[in-house]
């Protein structure tokens, strides 16, 4: 299991924003379950000694948000790693209005239902099998951000909570963002959309958790993308 600070992060050379949504607060007076689900970014850039860590720490089973079209990395020959592919965005139709960091992640809801429940469904199947899990997309801030708000928003963690979640990732974003930069000698993400070049913003999430309100809640918000009561149950029983 993930050794833990009081951050709830894990701390590499060049894998960031890797934590465990394990120690936040929940509505019945408990806390969520720690060494089951961790949200990160790319671990493609991990140093020698950052593969050697998450692998003696167990991390070494992964749920891809990205796109299939990404480079091969270091999981991809090492044996005993697991990758699962979740794309969450080829399927997305064009958007009906300007994209901005206050309405990417209701945007993705809106218009890749099953693609998100597609990759909730992935992530708790492989967690009930195998914990730990690590989710990621590129920089583990817009597409990893939405699942873990749907994830917490299933466990029954407090809007505060999942904001603070949400928001905590800017930190690792710009450390990340500056090595890269320095390393490629060009801004890092530099023909990446304009709505995710740069740190996530509140009005995001709280715009995605009142998305998820306004279709009565994550549960059935999963259920209008395909999963049954029993997927939507074993999702929400993880944390708890």
């Amino acid at each position: 299991m993930p050794e833990q600070d009081e951050g709830r992060a894990i701390a590499f050379e060049k894998w960031w924003n890797v934590r465990d949504l394990g120690g936040l607060p929940t509505r019945n007076g408990g806390t969520t379950r720690h060494g089951v689900l961790l949200r990160a970014a790319s671990p493609g850039y991990a140093s020698p000694a950052d593969v050697d860590r998450a692998c003696r720490l167990g991390l070494t089973t992964f749920v891809d948000l990205r796109r299939p079209d990404h480079d091969p990395d270091w999981r991809d020959s090492t044996p005993g790693v697991t990758i699962l592919d979740a794309d969450l965005v080829s399927g997305l139709g064009p958007p009906r209005e300007e994209i901005t960091p206050e309405n990417l992640l209701r945007f993705l809801l809106d218009g890749g239902r099953k693609e998100v429940a597609g990759a909730v469904r992935t992530i708790t199947a492989a967690a009930r099998r195998s914990p730990p899990v690590v989710f990621h997309c590129h920089t583990g801030k817009d597409r990893t951000g939405l699942i873990a708000i749907l994830l917490l928003s299933l466990a029954s963690v407090p809007v505060h909570a999942i904001v603070d979640d949400y928001l905590a990732s800017n930190p690792g974003y710009e450390e990340m963002r500056r090595t890269l930069t320095a390393e490629i000698g060009s801004e890092f993400q530099a023909g990446a959309p304009a709505a995710v070049r740069g740190p996530v913003v509140r009005a995001a999430a709280e715009d995605a958790l009142r998305f998820l309100d306004e279709s009565g809640g994550a549960a059935a918000y999963l259920e209008s993308g395909g999963l049954t009561a029993e997927e939507i149950d074993g999702a929400a029983s993880l944390l708890r």
